[in-house]
């Protein structure tokens, strides 16, 4: 840890002790949501469309800033670094705080260590998705195809869940799939459209504008149960296949950013999450079901998810590196 870093936290646990950083004075300026995937992503148009909420609740403008790069680590290792003040926050996704931990033999920044846990907006499942005019109309045309051809599919990965979410139904379905790189899911969509990719695992906000303008074909669904937006389309469970990989979105804060601030942000996130119903309409536009919980309750299921996901990673033979 740098000297900064170390007189940044000394600073913050030092206001927080005095009662010099409190709720009351929090914020006095701009507020940053740092999102460490590609702009036009799934969680980079979920904040934006939270942004004019989140401004009237804070009072301070809100600034949405995409650091993408390496499945979220660059982007979530800056907010760990930043100053603990609550003036830079993360906004993500699970494949940053339940995978890359899993995935990387080195990460830039420890999940339980340097980011504490303020709250959770909402969570929406991996959609199977083909383009329009693609043969597969199943999950066992898919199978099909790939046991006969091995190594002739592939799909587009661009964070650690969708990475994860491939490998792990190629294992179970016993067809070998090449995984494919991308710099977010605009780029990945794109290639699907035109049909240099011959399927893809896509959240929800990618796909049902494509889904709606007739340009694609969703094949199946990554959670226990068929969501309400989704109830014509089977699980990748009930097709036979046992993968079971939602994604939740949500913030966090630097490590020793002051209670009484973590406290404010949680009480306004729920707020707005959990009354507001032109927000929860937007959200379940994007494919999410609105999710709050308390900073203790989001913070033990941090935990949970980390064991989670890395007996999936573990099944699905994939290697830290």
């Amino acid at each position: 840890m740098s000297t900064a870093r170390r007189l940044a936290l000394a600073l913050a646990w030092l206001l927080a002790a005095t009662g010099i950083a409190s709720a009351q004075d929090y914020p006095t300026r701009p507020v940053t949501f740092i999102v460490p995937f590609a702009a036009g992503g799934g969680v980079d148009a979920i904040m934006r469309r939270m942004t004019d909420e989140l401004q009237k609740t804070l009072g301070q403008p809100v600034i949405i800033e995409p650091r993408p790069g390496a499945n979220g680590a660059i982007g979530s290792a800056a907010a760990a670094r930043a100053a603990p003040d609550g003036y830079t926050l993360l906004a993500t996704a699970s494949s940053t705080f339940s995978l890359n931990p899993n995935l990387m033999k080195d990460p830039p920044y420890d999940q339980l260590k340097d980011l504490v846990p303020v709250a959770t907006i909402g969570r929406s499942p991996w959609l199977l998705i083909v383009p329009k005019d693609s043969p597969f109309k199943s999950v066992a045309d898919i199978v099909e195809f790939g046991r006969a051809n091995p190594g002739k599919l592939s799909f587009p990965y661009w964070q650690s869940s969708v990475l994860v979410t491939g490998e792990t139904f190629g294992r179970i379905a016993g067809i070998q799939l090449r995984k494919v790189p991308y710099k977010g899911a605009v780029e990945a969509m794109t290639d699907v459209l035109a049909g240099r990719m011959p399927m893809m695992f896509a959240d929800t906000i990618a796909a049902r504008p494509q889904l709606a303008a007739g340009t694609i074909r969703v094949i199946a669904s990554t959670v226990e149960k068929r969501p309400s937006y989704f109830a014509d389309v089977p699980t990748l469970k009930e097709s036979g296949y046992d993968v079971v990989t939602d994604t939740m979105t949500a913030v966090f804060a630097p490590a020793g950013t002051p209670k009484p601030v973590l406290d404010r942000l949680n009480r306004d996130f729920t707020k707005i999450v959990g009354t507001n119903e032109e927000i929860r309409g937007k959200l379940r536009e994007f494919g999410l079901e609105p999710t709050t919980m308390t900073r203790e309750q989001f913070d033990a299921f941090v935990r949970s998810e980390l064991p989670r996901w890395a007996d999936m990673i573990d099944k699905a033979g994939l290697q830290k590196n």
